[in-house]
């Protein structure tokens, strides 16, 4: 029997022709289906609907207010939103870093589907 660390090491090629060898004995069991994981528990819906009831208190609490204009020259007001978006873009970047790296994790669990 081959160690894990062996197994890591072999080529798609290699897997592929040791899964197509029908000398290799399959187990008669194997079938069998694993038992179901346990149920959720039936307080996250409670627990749910009073988040959603703090968030609607909170932001009618916080919606009452009224935005007041903090520019009074365009050029300033434009470099605030240059900087603002300039924040935004490196977060939406490092999301996308590691959104490449996960693409990259599922592509190769897809080829062995």
């Amino acid at each position: 029997m081959k160690t894990l660390d062996e197994i890591t090491r072999l080529s798609a090629a290699d897997l592929e022709r040791t899964g197509a060898d029908e000398s290799i004995p399959v187990p008669e069991d194997l079938a069998i289906r694993l038992p179901e994981t346990e149920r959720p528990s039936r307080l996250w819906p409670i627990a749910a609907a009073a988040a959603l009831l703090v968030g609607v208190g909170v932001s009618g609490y916080l919606g009452a207010r009224q935005p007041r204009d903090t520019y009074s020259d365009p050029y300033e007001a434009y470099a605030a939103v240059e900087k603002a978006l300039v924040k935004v873009s490196g977060t939406v970047s490092k999301g996308t870093a590691a959104l490449s790296e996960t693409q990259s994790v599922i592509e190769k669990l897809n080829y062995w589907k």
